[in-house]
């Protein structure tokens, strides 16, 4: 990688593992999220960050290799899903008795929700209607949004660039692609999910991507929590697939919320998590157990290698 590479990459750690220790420090999930949505200077630099590895190092991997791309992915599962039957397929195998409503795509083209979009890449796809939103968007396409603490209600609210509140059972498809492992709690992680699920149309599409560019590891047990989480709030993962730097998940919306009470709900969210919760992230670059190791295709790590499968 070019050494332009790395110091954009060590923007995007610093970031992460800024919040990691002031989560770790105060345990006020609330005020360190607060802290950081105030911080212009840091949004802004970050998102500059992103938008140059994305679009200047990524971008290079995708047309030499487009095998390695998340979004060439997401759009190949959309296709797929809406367009080649899988749908179908998925209603079919449910084996419910229920009276599935069909979907509705509006002139043929799917609308998509992509959170933490940045430079907004899924534009490019004129089968898409695609809202992006982002803390701090790279472009002018993207949308200022908080996700975390967006209004939901009976229809998405607009005002100049800011998304003032989102429509519940809108969207076919909801994008998250390297966001969870941005958030220090799985609280929030979970809220995210829970914010999807409300929002998409049932037999809706989540899509969430996660980095990773290592080979095999022994976290069979944080893909199966977050399985577990999902499948709570009325998920079911039906494609999984390891890509070169990314491991890349679909879940299908199958159900309404169910009715959760404090504990099972607390238990649940616990299930979001990613094993950099579990340790203090060291300010040391040279510290061994920093195990945190950012490349401009790896701003996470941490969970398992699995076969690509349909389920």
């Amino acid at each position: 990688m070019s050494n332009d590479g790395k110091i954009l990459a060590d923007v995007v750690k610093n970031v992460h593992k800024r919040l990691r220790q002031e989560f770790f420090k105060t345990g006020d999930m609330e005020s360190v999220w607060t802290n950081h949505c105030k911080n212009v200077s840091c949004l802004k630099k970050y998102a500059s960050s992103m938008h140059k590895l994305a679009t200047e190092h990524w971008e290079r991997l995708r047309i030499s290799n487009p095998a390695t791309s998340r979004i060439n992915w997401t759009w190949s599962f959309l296709q797929y899903y809406f367009f080649a039957g899988g749908l179908q397929l998925h209603r079919h195998k449910s084996n419910s008795d229920a009276e599935w409503p069909k979907l509705v795509l509006k002139e043929q083209k799917i609308t998509v929700l992509d959170v933490g979009s940045c430079y907004n890449p899924f534009e490019e796809y004129e089968e898409l209607d695609v809202l992006s939103i982002d803390l701090c968007p790279a472009i002018e396409s993207v949308y200022q949004c908080d996700f975390l603490k967006v209004t939901l209600g009976m229809s998405t609210v607009i005002d100049g660039q800011n998304v003032l509140s989102l429509a519940t059972n809108q969207f076919h498809c909801i994008v998250f692609s390297f966001l969870l492992e941005y958030f220090p709690s799985p609280s929030q992680r979970w809220t995210c999910c829970e914010k999807a699920h409300l929002l998409l149309l049932r037999e809706g599409i989540l899509i969430i991507i996660t980095p990773d560019s290592k080979a095999a590891h022994s976290n069979a047990r944080v893909m199966r929590s977050w399985r577990e989480a999902l499948s709570a709030i009325g998920f079911k993962r039906i494609k999984y697939e390891k890509l070169q730097h990314a491991h890349c998940m679909a879940f299908r919306k199958n159900s309404v919320e169910p009715e959760l009470n404090d504990e099972d709900r607390e238990l649940l969210t616990s299930k979001m998590y990613i094993p950099q919760d579990f340790y203090y992230p060291s300010d040391s670059e040279n510290d061994e157990k920093d195990e945190i190791k950012f490349t401009e295709a790896e701003l996470a790590e941490g969970f398992t290698n699995l076969p690509m499968f349909d389920e």
